[in-house]
């Protein structure tokens, strides 16, 4: 019975290997058939990758067609839509393309990785297959209503032509120092006319190239009416006059004609160029003057130039209105004849409503009201608590000196009464955007702004819709946005020049067409810093972006009356009266901005998988706190590339944010993290990482005048895997291990870096690292330890730190002396110290550097009770900075020292200053302190 039992248990013992060798062998065969179709599915997906990623290309060419077809062309109805639905395909094509990088990243383990990968390929080829179908709809669809028309070329669509890369500092000086109001152009041009008119009085027979002068400014600055004003005013001294209206598409041989009526010249036909040459003959011995307002292009002025004579009698005026100041550059022979009409400033905006609303026919005040309003000025309007007045004051802060939207507030004013101008008001500062739908009396306003939105180039369109999601009033950092307008994929990069060095051509180029303000300048004042969008303009972006489905901005207000659900940004504001998802498609949605907190409901998608297409995802201007909870499934956004985080209040990143493989910036500044997780370290495409902590109590954040308020993080070891990287601060020196601070050594093509916690201790191991990093990097920051910190220990020989690169250096601890490697350098252009503890000896050695541009003495950085600034020294110094320096009692500038110093800013100093006189180019001169001035 034993034997049996045993018999039975070996054959069963013998049949359970069998079977496990079978389901092992099957098993083989069945992984090998995956890999071997996995390889088919592979190639064939290539081949229809590389297919579509050449339509997506080819419909961009056709994309800068329909963009820049005029609406009165006969085919823009029919294209606009087809403009839309491409411009969808075009979005989810390239979230499709991605999804191929993802699957290859995502999936670990070798037989997990081959059943999901086959799983997700297989997936993915039906996705192409649907597109290559989306595609051919969409090319039939054209062919079949024939829109695009192929004698419609393509005139600038990926043609960059500014002038704003030779832009320097004195150009940004100059546009300011030319602003001019209307009554001082008046003046200027009224002293041009009688010059020219005298000497010609002098030499009858004198003659001489007609001026051109160039009136720029902001649509709704007023300048086309004060050259119409102008020519009403001295028409009557010419022999031949004209006023031409330009439009924005210039039918130069209509523009003959008007001028030929206007002069009163005979009548010609023919050519274009025989038109110009008549009436150019007719114009050759008199005194005329012509007014050409609104000029777009600067190659239809050159064909309008034809018609004008090199020479004509003295005192022959033309006066042009442009926004763009490189079409006024192209027209004139210099900037003097170039004048920029300012918005309105101070009380004349007030003054303006005023005159406006008192000289309007159909006026709904009654006599006691309009007499309390005559006696009104805006020092008592500031004063008024009591409605009707006390609106004045927000309706004029939106308009910002916009002389057009204050007639267009001013004429709805007076046709109501004073006891509804608070509902009106009211309404115009909240509700603008929705007004502009229904109101006829903000037609004129709106056809104007969308003008100079239409008259911009193709590629400059979605970069200025974008920056209407950004807080109204609020400064626009241009760093900000020139990574999140290539996290987007707004701009790409060109022969020569980076995605970012274009996205600086671009905001630049909306500066040159007046549709941005420069809120700050660079402290070299060579580029902007901070910029803003006027307040109308903004709403009226607003309007075209949530008509064109770009983006949509969510708040308590407009959730009910959402038209489309389709956007692709979007901005939360706080509490809307429905959930989110009910009224927007999440699911293409590329940048979130959080301003105000959302619902619960609305909280808890902002990470969810429903919005896997996000690029973008920006807390920095959020007004309240985002939490751990917050960012719990960040992973799941797979396509993001800007993650924004700074001020919030997380003490971790999840481990999940190295399932990011697209992220290209990444800011926790001012956070409660303390070090960086391992996973960072798999971020490939990582170019910018902004990290540091909260600091409760320091000299910085009491004085609220540095950079820094803030301490480092650790970084962990690996962190040399971070290929793209460009950018890195700030580390914790002190809490980072050697294995980490070796890593960090090979990344030698770092441009940025900022490290704090260095002690006596960490020196050495701090030089070896920035003996490798030097040669790349062109800006520096080093900060001691805040309990035993110090930078004494640091190299001080030039021969041992070499920075050839090197543009900003900024030092925070005591420094002992100032290195030799920083008063020796050739490129160090702005030096910005913090409690270095420097002696007046420190600040000689610092006035050899020639390069020098701007140098910041900031939070105990001066120990002694006198500063001199030497005759000779400091011959390239254009702005210096005193701030918090409580031992300085005098400070002097002796003759023939800091020739070239232009800006002077002091706060939290009390001291006196000599020498002041001996600055001759000073202009900008700042002293928020006790300063006593001695001449």
């Amino acid at each position: 019975m034993e034997l049996e039992l045993t018999v039975t248990m070996a054959d069963a013992s013998s049949s359970v290997e069998r079977s496990e060798d079978e389901r092992s062998e099957s098993m083989g065969e069945r992984e090998r058939e995956q890999r071997v179709n996995e390889g088919a599915l592979v190639l064939h997906i290539e081949a229809r990758r590389g297919c579509v990623k050449d339509e997506l290309e080819t419909i961009g060419a056709f994309l800068g067609v329909a963009e820049e077809m005029p609406e009165s062309h006969p085919k823009y109805r029919m294209v606009k839509p087809w403009a839309d639905q491409v411009k969808d395909l075009v979005y989810d094509i390239e979230d499709c393309l991605e999804e191929h990088t993802i699957i290859r990243i995502r999936n670990s383990g070798w037989s997990q990785k081959i059943l999901n990968n086959h799983k997700a390929l297989r997936h993915f080829a039906e996705k192409l297959c649907v597109m290559r179908s989306r595609i051919v709809t969409v090319s039939e669809r054209n062919k079949r209503y024939d829109d695009i028309v192929s004698t419609y070329s393509i005139s600038s669509y990926v043609n960059i032509e500014v002038f704003l890369d030779h832009w320097q500092r004195s150009q940004f000086k100059e546009s300011n120092q030319n602003d001019t109001n209307s009554n001082d152009m008046k003046t200027l041009v009224d002293s041009r006319i009688k010059a020219s008119k005298a000497s010609a009085s002098l030499e009858e027979d004198k003659k001489g190239a007609p001026k051109v002068v160039v009136i720029t400014g902001m649509c709704g600055s007023g300048k086309s009416d004060w050259a119409r004003d102008i020519y009403d005013d001295k028409k009557q001294h010419y022999n031949y006059h004209a006023c031409i209206q330009l439009h924005q598409d210039v039918n130069v041989t209509k523009v003959f004609r008007d001028m030929i009526k206007q002069l009163s010249l005979v009548p010609s036909s023919g050519e274009e160029e025989c038109v110009a040459h008549h009436i150019r003959e007719n114009l050759k011995e008199t005194r005329f003057l012509i007014v050409f307002v609104g000029l777009w292009k600067l190659h239809e002025w050159f064909r309008i130039k034809m018609a004008l004579p090199d020479l004509s009698l003295g005192g022959s005026l033309v006066i042009v209105t442009t926004e763009i100041h490189e079409v006024a550059k192209g027209c004139t022979e210099g900037p003097d004849d170039i004048l920029n009409l300012p918005l309105l400033r101070g009380r004349k905006p007030f003054e303006f409503l005023k005159d406006e609303i008192l000289k309007s026919e159909n006026g709904k005040m009654s006599p006691e009201d309009r007499q309390d309003f005559q006696e009104l000025d805006l020092y008592s309007l500031k004063d008024q608590e009591e409605p009707p007045f006390n609106t004045i004051t927000k309706i004029l802060r939106k308009c910002r000196g916009m002389k057009l939207a204050i007639k267009t507030v001013a004429k709805l004013l007076a046709s109501k009464k004073p006891h509804r101008w608070v509902e009106q008001c009211e309404r115009l500062c909240q509700s603008f955007p929705s007004m502009l739908y229904n109101s006829p009396g903000l037609e004129e306003i709106k056809r104007v702004v969308t003008r100079s939105y239409k008259c911009l180039r193709p590629y400059l369109k979605p970069c200025l819709l974008y920056l209407s999601i950004f807080p109204e009033d609020c400064d626009i950092k241009v760093g900000t946005v020139v990574d999140r307008w290539v996290a987007e994929g707004l701009v790409r990069e060109m022969t020569g020049l980076s995605a970012q060095q274009v996205a600086r051509r671009y905001l630049l180029e909306l500066y040159d067409r007046n549709m941005i303000m420069v809120s700050q300048l660079s402290r070299r004042r060579s580029f902007i810093k901070t910029c803003r969008i006027h307040p109308i303009m903004r709403d009226i972006l607003i309007m075209i972006a949530q008509e064109e489905k770009f983006s949509i901005k969510v708040d308590k207000n407009n959730g009910s009356i959402v038209q489309a659900k389709r956007f692709r940004h979007l901005s939360l504001d706080g509490q809307s009266d429905r959930k989110l998802d009910t009224f927007v498609d999440l699911s293409g949605i590329r940048s979130l901005t959080v301003l105000n907190r959302p619902s619960e409901s609305d909280t808890s998608l902002i990470c969810s998988s429903q919005m896997k297409t996000l690029r973008v995802l920006d807390f920095s201007s959020s007004s309240f706190l985002i939490t751990q909870q917050d960012i719990r499934h960040i992973g799941d956004l797979c396509h993001l590339r800007y993650l924004n985080l700074c001020k919030s209040s997380i003490g971790e990143l999840p481990s999940s944010i190295g399932m990011l493989p697209f992220l290209q910036v990444l800011n926790v500044r001012k956070t409660q993290i303390t070090s960086l997780p391992s996973e960072i370290t798999q971020l490939k495409r990582l170019r910018i990482l902004h990290a540091s902590r909260k600091k409760q109590d320091s000299c910085h954040h009491r004085n609220q005048q540095c950079s820094y308020t803030s301490e480092g993080v650790t970084v962990p070891k690996g962190i040399d895997n971070l290929e793209a990287i460009e950018g890195l601060e700030v580390v914790d020196v002190e809490g980072s291990s050697y294995m980490a601070m070796k890593a960090l050594g090979k990344l030698t093509w770092l441009k940025s870096l900022g490290l704090t916690g260095l002690t006596k201790k960490n020196s050495a191991k701090v030089s070896i690292t920035l003996k490798k990093l030097a040669p790349s990097l062109k800006y520096l920051y080093l900060g001691a330890c805040q309990n035993n910190g110090t930078l004494c220990y640091l190299p001080t020989e030039k021969a041992s730190l070499e920075f050839p690169c090197l543009r900003t250096i900024k030092l925070d601890g005591r420094i002992g002396t100032v290195p030799e490697w920083i008063f020796r350098s050739i490129t160090v252009s702005v030096v910005k110290l913090f409690r270095t503890n420097l002696k007046q000896n420190d600040i000689k050695l610092m006035e050899r550097m020639h390069s020098l541009k701007n140098l910041a003495l900031l939070d105990g950085s001066y120990a002694c009770e006198k500063m001199v600034f030497y005759a000779g020294g400091f011959v390239g110094l254009k702005r210096l900075d005193l701030v918090g320096l409580p031992n300085l009692q005098v400070v002097k500038f002796e003759e023939k020292t800091a020739p070239w110093i232009e800006e002077i800013v002091i706060r939290s100093c009390k001291f006196r200053l000599f020498g002041k006189k001996n600055l001759k180019e000073l202009w900008d001169f700042h002293p928020d302190g006790d300063i006593e001035v001695v001449n």
